[in-house]
């Protein structure tokens, strides 16, 4: 039994793990070994115990035959706990015309994500304004290339980021309150969110790099308009003479060989 519990925890401490990486892109690893994260995973996974215990303890075959090997009934209840539990701790319950937020065991989940959300901010901005690695730059000039550059970094880029990235650059814009380096600062911390410290220090070295006045390419010359040609003084052209035809030097003979026309044509 030892084994198909640690089995069943494994299930859904892998499923509270890819959560953690799927919310938090940027520090992963950071994300998981704060005190939030590793309790995320332990309540998935002690929730994956506790669900095999009641499984096994209720004596549930899941409809197999009386014949089936006990290796094969303890695999499908370790798989059946392991995803069952994640399925229970994320379900909510309300009302079905109510617009408030349902309550259920999911709400043990968000507390603990709001948690790790805060403390991970925490680090963040604290790591973000130790140093600063956009300097040089300017959030007018670039922020676009900057966010553009960051973006084409992710395989994948979600929409709704997207949208939220231009409403921010949008809303920083028309802010007078805020001075160029702090509108700077504010661009840096949200693209650190999606890409993390060291793609947004790669970005902006790459842009600090680059010419700031590249030449543009010149114009091209605009040619006169040739003149409409007078139809009323218009030469005659005299037609092309036809071209001789020229001999084969090479013709044939009666008796079948051939034999040179002229020693013109050697």
């Amino acid at each position: 039994m030892t084994i198909e519990m640690l089995l069943a925890a494994l299930i859904g401490g892998a499923i509270g793990l890819a959560e953690l990486i799927a919310r938090y892109r940027d520090k992963p690893v950071g994300a998981l070994l704060s005190p939030s994260g590793l309790l995320f995973v332990f309540v998935n996974a002690s929730a994956a115990i506790v669900a095999l215990i009641a499984v096994a303890a209720s004596g549930w075959t899941f409809g197999l035959p009386a014949a089936t090997p006990p290796a094969s009934l303890a695999v499908i209840q370790v798989m059946t706990a392991g995803l069952g539990s994640a399925a229970l701790l994320r379900m909510s319950f309300g009302p079905a015309n109510g617009r408030a937020g349902g309550t259920g065991p999911v709400a043990l989940l968000n507390g603990i994500l709001r948690i790790a959300d805060g403390e991970l901010e925490r680090k963040r901005a604290l790591s973000r304004l130790s140093h600063n690695d956009l300097s040089g730059l300017s959030f007018e000039r670039d922020h676009a290339a900057l966010a553009e550059l960051c973006c084409h970094l992710m395989r994948e880029f979600d929409l709704s980021e997207a949208q939220r990235l231009g409403g921010l650059a949008a809303e920083l814009s028309h802010r007078d309150d805020l001075t160029d380096a702090d509108k700077l600062d504010c661009w840096g911390l949200e693209l650190t969110r999606l890409v993390g410290e060291r793609a947004l220090r790669q970005a902006a070295r790459r842009l600090r790099d680059r010419p700031r006045d590249e030449p543009r390419p010149a114009a091209a010359e605009e040619r006169p308009a040739s003149p409409v040609p007078d139809t009323d003084y218009q030469l005659e052209t005299t037609p092309p003479r036809p071209s001789a035809a020229k001999t084969s030097r090479l013709a044939a003979s009666t008796n079948g060989r051939t034999e040179r026309k002229s020693f013109s044509d050697v």
